[in-house]
């Protein structure tokens, strides 16, 4: 069937130069593959990552399922046994090329638990593919192997499988499959270490182009900016994982919340935390950016409570933490040097909102907020003294929510 591959590969060759995703490209695939007289009924993409929280993506297309199916293994769940016994496995570990199976056969359907769950589906037929892209990602933690690369299965449910010349029509087209596979998941690969190290909406903004220095603009938002208490004491009284497994506990609280509530963290500032509700009138109006920003300041002393019980039985010194709640316009875009520059915020909106964090301790109120934000949200606020804060002429009229 060199026809067929070679008509399938010059295919593939342009969809890796599309900005379609692996999922159309699959489904294109399959029409092609069943079309051109290989009657697959599953085809599957693994590839590895170098991402900070995923360690694999997976893309399934199946014959039953009308869309593909992307799905991912965060590291967090990853084990030393993940991928033992699994042709995957022994394609990514042991470097195996191929492995072309008939479940058919009671031996072969012994050697893999997961062919019993094929045959229950109806698969008959299986061939398996890896191809390696290069320099190895180095050795993800809690697998044990380097591996940079993809494996690639296809299943069939024809009584007789796949012919020998049907897997060598699949082997042919596997490079130029893979290729689209690599293109399309370092696209994705770009856009979710950027979410992770930059936030959704800004990384948005770099990808769509904003990527000069001073390149910006000025936003409306709410602003919440929160510091750990007692930070340089604890860093010297605690061993260093103790300590940066508490830093991260209380990011944990913090920072989890306000992305749970559609908030952007900007930036974590040592033990601190800038984040941002940006405002639009139409999808994002002004009261319910601010009354999520308090929502999820409130959550974050919550998890908090939560989780100093659990410190309090380890006896590990409690998170504490203030958090202040701004409103105002901010400069959002890149500062920095021409060759090392951040995406961030900022403007004295931002500078207030970090005076009141601050105020938090002396004012013995964990949770402050400023006239501007008290007014704009609709929740009921607590009216306080007007403070002195470094930097501001007059005094500042604060607030505070319950907790």
């Amino acid at each position: 069937m060199s026809d067929l591959s070679d008509t399938i590969i010059s295919w593939l060759n342009d969809q890796a130069l599309t900005d379609d995703d692996l999922s159309i490209t699959l489904s294109g695939l399959a029409k092609r593959l069943l079309d051109g007289g290989i009657p697959v009924a599953r085809i599957n993409v693994g590839r590895s990552l170098l991402h900070p929280t995923i360690v694999a993506i997976n893309a399934e297309w199946n014959v039953d399922v009308p869309h593909v199916e992307v799905s991912s293994i965060p590291r967090k769940f990853v084990h030393s046994g993940l991928f033992d016994n699994t042709p995957f496995g022994d394609i990514v570990a042991r470097r195996v090329h191929s492995i072309h199976a008939d479940l058919k056969d009671p031996a072969v359907l012994a050697q893999y638990p997961m062919y019993e769950k094929f045959k229950q589906d109806g698969i008959i037929g299986y061939a398996a593919f890896g191809r390696h892209f290069g320099k190895d990602i180095g050795a993800q933690k809690g697998i044990g192997f380097d591996f940079n690369g993809a494996a690639v299965s296809f299943s069939t449910r024809r009584f007789s499988g796949f012919s020998d010349a049907d897997v060598d029509t699949l082997d042919r087209i596997i490079p130029a499959l893979c290729v689209c596979s690599r293109v399309h998941n370092d696209t994705f690969l770009m856009q979710a270490t950027l979410e992770t190290y930059l936030g959704r909406h800004s990384a948005g903004q770099v990808l769509s182009g904003k990527i000069e220095r001073g390149e910006g603009e000025i936003i409306e938002c709410a602003i919440l900016y929160s510091d750990l208490k007692g930070s340089l004491g604890l860093s010297q009284t605690m061993d260093m994982n103790s300590y940066f497994d508490t830093v991260n506990a209380y990011f944990d609280c913090t920072a989890r919340a306000v992305t749970e509530h559609g908030g952007e963290v900007l930036k974590f500032i040592g033990d601190g935390v800038l984040a941002i509700f940006p405002i639009d009138n139409t999808t994002r109006p002004r009261a319910n950016m601010c009354a999520a920003a308090l929502s999820s300041a409130q959550e974050a002393f919550a998890r908090a409570a939560h989780e100093n019980i659990t410190r309090a039985t380890n006896n590990l010194p409690p998170l504490e933490f203030g958090i202040a709640l701004h409103v105002g316009e901010v400069l959002y875009g890149n500062v920095g040097t021409e060759s090392r520059l951040d995406f961030t915020a900022t403007g004295p909106a931002v500078g207030l909102a970090a005076r009141v964090e601050a105020h938090t301790r002396s004012a013995d109120t964990p949770l402050l907020a400023t006239e501007d934000f008290a007014n704009a949200c609709p929740t009921p606020a607590a009216p306080l003294k007007p403070a002195n804060l470094p930097g501001f002429t007059q005094p500042v009229a604060l607030a505070t929510y319950p907790i």
